[in-house]
């Protein structure tokens, strides 16, 4: 055989067979979500005749301050469930009677239809102001606001691996003792550790950590019923967390976490993570073993803000 002929064949081969064999640890599978780790993005802008970011004193000029809020994730803010609260301004001197408006239209989140991604929806809260204060000279200052939103993460691992004696023989279907790869719905909060062992006869435990990725802050659901987005210690670093068997039914009677009521309930953010351990009773489970869906749900409302300058410009007269 032509020696170039031998080489091309076994180069050939070396392909094929690199193809047909897979890698000896688990790698993820394509995840059934969008994903990305960002919710509600806001950017802030001034509305003026004078341009520029630059508005006159002495009660002479209407300019609005416009919020525009983008949904870049998987969850819809429905109308009302996001609120923007001015900061940084003497309100008076702005003549703003309301410094906190709210989205009067839903913002959607993000689909994929006919395997095509939607376009992220929009929408612009608007604020009239007028400076009235008579300046001795020009000067700067910094418009911010605050941009509270309800928001939800779901993460999935859909490879549970269960069966009624989970101390008893290895099983060829699926590991009982594994780092799972979790699935998350696009949001600034995202599961990312997640381990399971077996730790009785009919026990498995499941150890859950999720990660603020965003540089907002966490609130509880309940947050946005205050009327405002403002800085409250009562309801900061606080998530609602619901875990559950999507194909079993009685999931809040076999799952328990700690710290929650069985398989729901708040926890405490500490250092910008929520971490979660449960167990899962097997005892009424099938004896073969068998893969399964765990999803967790968490609720939260995300604080985030932005800010930008404003020119002040002195009139002579």
């Amino acid at each position: 055989m032509n020696k170039k002929v031998f080489m091309m064949l076994l180069l050939l081969s070396i392909i094929i067979l690199a193809a047909c064999t897979g890698g000896g640890s688990k790698k993820p599978s394509a995840a059934g979500f969008i994903g990305g780790k960002e919710g509600i993005v806001s950017k802030i802008g001034i509305e003026s005749s004078s341009g520029s970011n630059t508005v006159l004193d002495s009660d002479l000029e209407t300019f609005k301050i416009d919020l525009t809020l983008e949904n870049k994730g998987e969850y819809t803010v429905k109308e009302g469930e996001a609120l923007v609260t001015l900061d940084g301004i003497n309100y008076n001197a702005f003549q703003i009677a309301n410094p906190t408006k709210a989205n009067e239209v839903p913002l959607e989140k993000l689909r994929k239809e006919a395997e095509k991604l939607s376009t992220s929806t929009q929408t612009i809260v608007q604020f009239d102001a007028r400076y009235k204060p008579d300046e001795d000279a020009d000067r700067t200052v910094d418009v911010a606001a605050n941009v509270c939103y309800k928001y939800q993460t779901i993460s999935r691992v859909k490879d549970m691996c269960l069966k009624n004696k989970v101390t008893g023989p290895a099983s060829p279907i699926c590991k009982l003792e594994e780092t799972k790869v979790s699935e998350n719905s696009g949001s600034p909060l995202q599961v990312t550790n997640f381990v399971q062992r077996p730790t009785g006869e009919n026990k498995v435990s499941v150890f859950i950590e999720a990660v603020n990725n965003g540089k907002g802050t966490l609130y509880s659901r309940e947050f946005l019923s205050r009327g405002k987005c403002v800085e409250d210690d009562a309801d900061k670093n606080k998530v609602h967390a619901r875990v559950e068997l999507t194909e079993f039914s009685n999931s809040a009677s076999i799952v328990k976490c700690s710290s929650l009521d069985n398989n729901e309930g708040e926890l405490n953010v500490i250092q910008n993570k929520i971490t979660l351990s449960c167990s899962i009773d097997t005892s009424g489970m099938q004896e073969s073993a068998f893969e399964t869906p765990l999803r967790v749900i968490l609720d939260y409302v995300y604080k985030d803000g932005v800010s930008t300058q404003l020119k002040i410009k002195n009139t002579v007269g």
